[in-house]
């Protein structure tokens, strides 16, 4: 009975120090797994730029020269 006022039953067996770290821990994992979704989504933004630019300078290309496809 006296565990149980005292608050011993049903605690894990991590120290307060423990808790903290790893709620810290989990704080950062949340934000470096924000900042790769930044990073992936800004790099597949580039990726479009970039074809879409590629695609016109093809098409430039092809413009000027059709005979060289025939």
């Amino acid at each position: 009975m006296a565990r149980a006022l005292l608050g011993y039953v049903g605690t894990s067996s991590t120290t307060p120090l423990q808790d903290l770290e790893l709620a810290r821990l989990r704080s950062r994992v949340r934000e470096l797994e924000a900042e790769v979704s930044e990073l992936r989504a800004e790099a597949a933004a580039r990726r479009a730029v970039e074809s879409d630019s590629v695609e016109a300078e093809l098409s430039r290309i092809v413009g000027q020269h059709p005979a060289a496809l025939a």
